[in-house]
């Protein structure tokens, strides 16, 4: 991955992966991130509540929201191609 953040579509992909019951190890190869990257956008993305497979439910929304409202709180402006995604 070129880009320096996770956009809303890494995001669903690691949903629909996820939700999938792929291994995380499997999921940062998909998304060409080291495997820390995808454990801490699974925490990210976490409201507390269990899936189907009873591991801890994402939702990339939240995940995206929670990014941005990172973002704004250190006053980092999102270049065009993220802010485009949004």
């Amino acid at each position: 991955m070129s880009n320096k953040y996770l956009g809303p579509a890494d995001r669903q992909l690691i949903a629909e992966k996820w939700a999938a019951y792929a291994s995380v190890r499997e999921i940062a190869g998909l998304v060409g991130v080291a495997p820390k990257t995808i454990y801490e956008e699974l925490r990210r993305g976490s409201n507390g509540t269990l899936d189907k497979n009873s591991r801890k439910a994402y939702n990339p929304e939240l995940a995206q929201r929670r990014f941005q409202e990172s973002l704004r709180r250190r006053g980092k402006p999102l270049n065009r191609t993220q802010a485009a995604n949004e």
